[in-house]
């Protein structure tokens, strides 16, 4: 499949995650509130026509779940797990740069740990470490180093070949 197919089809399904899950909390709502309505027997004053009977079930139910939800993120606090676990299970997260990672390495700190590591050895070892990394990191994903390529671009305006100078060796 080509390339950009695959990506108009990816971003279709990240839109439709995007709406997801409110969708189905509103769809729930009015499927509960409508089968709640049909059991009530006791129709009578606001509850006597259909359609202000399920509205007032529906915000009833809209006001329970909106409840839960604050208790679920002020006093259960379950989205800090929920991001711990996010960031554990990523099996990125301990040694991909992101193009942004990079091009901060490349142009903030090896130029200051390079100036520092003339009188330091210890300074020079952390230069080749780091360097290692990113030139491991851009033979593991070429795209890494073109992304990196684009938003040194979009900054500057200036198309650069290598901004990082990971070529040289």
């Amino acid at each position: 499949m080509a390339i950009g197919v695959k990506k108009w089809f990816m971003l279709q399904m990240w839109r439709v995650q995007q709406i997801a899950a409110i969708m189905t909390l509103v769809l729930l709502a009015i499927n509960l509130s409508l089968q709640m309505y049909e059991y009530m027997s006791w129709r009578s004053g606001v509850f006597s026509s259909p359609y202000s009977g399920a509205l007032v079930i529906l915000l009833l139910l809209a006001a329970m779940i909106w409840g839960i939800a604050i208790v679920w993120d002020i006093r259960l606090k379950m989205w800090r797990e929920q991001m711990t676990v996010l960031a554990e299970r990523n099996p990125y997260m301990m040694d991909k740069m992101s193009a942004k990672e990079l091009l901060m390495f490349g142009l903030v700190w090896l130029p200051i740990l390079e100036r520092v590591s003339k009188d330091d050895p210890e300074a020079k070892r952390s230069v080749e470490i780091i360097k290692a990394w990113m030139r491991k990191v851009a033979t593991e994903d070429p795209r890494t180093l073109i992304d990196a390529e684009h938003v040194l671009e979009r900054m500057t305006g200036v198309k650069g070949e290598d901004p990082l100078g990971l070529e040289k060796k």
